[in-house]
């Protein structure tokens, strides 16, 4: 009996033993852990018209990871996405849109899946795509899906996951992920339909207090599809610097978004945690040279190293690219097919000087379409050309590169004006010389380039009316409207149609809640229609012939012409290196 009760006794002892050996950490363990921010559909290294290229894709990312999975092991490799994969490229419309009938995964979810990603972000672009698009994705994979403050109106849980818990080379990391609070402002309800969007800062500490009692990971990162912002408050689209100062017990705080670029220290009372951000479409990987030291279990220090890789110095993985080569092949056929004839040039640069071919033709299909008594929108594409001749899809993506769709609204008169006051007095100076800027821009000394000082994407004209825009007049006074196109009386007082994309009519660029003073919550209210995509109309435009009856110009101008040429003209060449 004693003997038995000695085995026994050893027998638990050697349990104990290797149970503590196997699970207590000691020494330096270290990871390295990379990370993507809008990649807005940049899968591969060509732009699918012959002669051009991209310099930096996914497929520069795949050659590095597999690089250096092949050093130093693929445990030794955290990879993480945060967010607005699903749009910006022709290959994501089609995998979005065209390619649907077809039952293998989505080609995010492929490329996703052959690159080893541990986690995924929810963007605002990827809410875009609409229900069907990333409901497939987050069913059909097995790598978590992130976004914490989405909430399922009916469950009352996330609708997306809210964190992923892994391990790599011996490391718990946990990474919360948080989609951009702003999306019913600038999306329609039909996209994200049963969800609600809370703002990152409400549920980021009870978050990680809740990973940690729940899971005492060794790392811990706050990956949220939402900008830097100054650090100073609780700005609710880009929250990235006030959190990372605020919020006790993360690690590393991953920023997207904003499509700038960070890697940054910065104390939050308690720790360092370091903010990293990467551009957009690729430029940059992020990595993070993560070394934690233990001694028989206790943590004893750890540091967070980070840096910004670009892309175009990285070769190309030929595996990927043959990997995914059919998916490139039916893409480029797709965005290659003559849709029309385009009777002149389209230069966007164009649009923010005055009335332009680019901005008309947007007009011309908006009030074709809608029927509506005034359009407006602005120039979506920041600097891109288009030559007269054939015109093919690839185009359309110059002309207009975002999913949005044709919205018509019941306003006033004044509210019309109060719209274009406020769309103006965010792209222009009030002049008091020739020697006066006549754009509101400022020099980045980081990029070493001028910029507007505002969102170009918010800069509205109209189309159905005629009006002046007095420089020298201060915001409230510049806007001067004359008649509507026809010459018969615009009335302040009178309710118009107006056609406009779903992100202004959401509330997206302020004009309508800030310009005109319309509660955001009455938005709905006042829209009569809601239409098909603008991508997809301009597309019927010229493949029925439409536009050779149907193109219209825009009667507005700079006031007084003579006193804002030589302006435009500096301002050009500073913003865009013309001289024209």
């Amino acid at each position: 009996m004693l003997k038995n009760s000695f085995k026994t006794l050893f027998a638990v002892a050697v349990l104990i033993f290797t149970a503590f050996s196997c699970t207590t950490k000691d020494g330096i363990y270290k990871v390295e852990i990379y990370a993507l921010n809008d990649v807005h559909g940049k899968f591969f290294d060509s732009l699918y018209v012959e002669g051009k290229a991209n310099s930096h894709s996914l497929a520069n990312v795949s050659e590095y990871l597999k690089n250096r999975r092949s050093q130093i092991g693929s445990d030794a490799v955290a990879m993480v996405d945060l967010g607005d994969a699903l749009q910006g490229d022709n290959s994501v419309f089609y995998a979005n849109y065209i390619d649907t009938a077809t039952a293998q995964k989505h080609l995010f979810t492929r490329v996703a899946e052959y690159l080893g990603y541990d986690a995924m972000v929810v963007g605002n672009h990827d809410i875009e795509a609409g229900h069907p698009v990333y409901d497939k994705i987050m069913a059909e994979t097995q790598i978590p899906y992130l976004a914490a403050n989405a909430i399922d109106i009916k469950s009352g849980n996330s609708y997306f996951k809210p964190y992923a818990i892994f391990e790599k080379n011996g490391l718990e990391i946990a990474v919360i992920g948080m989609t951009n609070p702003n999306i019913k402002k600038w999306l329609g309800e039909e996209l994200w339909s049963g969800m609600e969007f809370l703002p990152i800062d409400a549920l980021a500490d009870s978050l990680v207090e809740e990973v940690h009692s729940k899971y005492s990971p060794d790392i811990v990162i706050l990956a949220i599809h939402a900008g830097l912002g100054d650090g100073t408050s609780e700005d609710i689209e880009n929250p990235a610097r006030y959190l990372a100062a605020n919020t006790k017990g993360i690690d590393i705080l991953f920023s997207s978004h904003d499509h700038q670029t960070a890697c940054e220290k910065i104390w939050n009372g308690k720790d360092s945690v370091l903010l990293m951000e990467g551009g957009s479409r690729v430029k940059y990987l992020i990595k993070v040279d993560a070394a934690l030291k233990f001694n028989k279990g206790e943590l004893v220090s750890k540091s967070f190293d980070g840096q910004l890789l670009p892309m175009d110095s990285i070769a190309v993985d030929k595996d990927y690219v043959n990997n995914f080569r059919a998916d490139y092949l039916k893409t480029k056929s797709f965005t290659n097919q003559e849709i029309g004839i385009l009777n002149n040039d389209i230069n966007t640069t164009d649009a923010f000087f005055g009335p332009s071919a680019y901005i008309n033709l947007i007009h011309s299909v908006q009030l074709a379409q809608s029927g509506a008594d005034i359009s407006m929108a602005a120039p979506l594409t920041y600097n891109g050309h288009i030559d007269a001749g054939k015109l093919i899809y690839h185009d359309l993506f110059t002309i207009y590169p975002f999913e949005n769709q044709l919205y018509v609204l019941k306003l006033t008169g004044k509210q019309i004006l109060d719209c274009l006051e406020y769309s103006y007095d965010t792209w222009i100076n009030t002049m008091t010389s020739q020697s006066d800027h006549l754009m509101r821009i400022k020099f980045d000394s980081k990029r070493g380039n001028y910029s507007f000082v505002f969102p170009a994407y918010n800069f509205d004209s109209a189309a159905g009316i005629i009006y002046d825009v007095d420089v020298r007049e201060p915001f409230g006074k510049r806007v001067k409207i004359k008649s509507m196109s026809d010459g018969t009386k615009f009335d302040l007082e009178r309710t118009y149609s107006v056609a406009m994309s779903s992100y202004r009519a959401n509330g997206g660029g302020d004009l309508l809640t800030k310009g005109a003073g319309i509660p955001k919550e009455q938005l709905p209210a006042i829209i009569t229609n809601k239409m098909d995509d603008i991508r997809g109309m301009i597309f019927d435009f010229y493949r029925s012939g439409q536009q050779s009856n149907k193109m219209i110009s825009a009667q507005w101008k700079f006031v007084p012409e003579p006193f804002v040429a030589s302006a435009a003209k500096r301002d050009r060449a500073l913003l865009f290196g013309e001289s024209r």
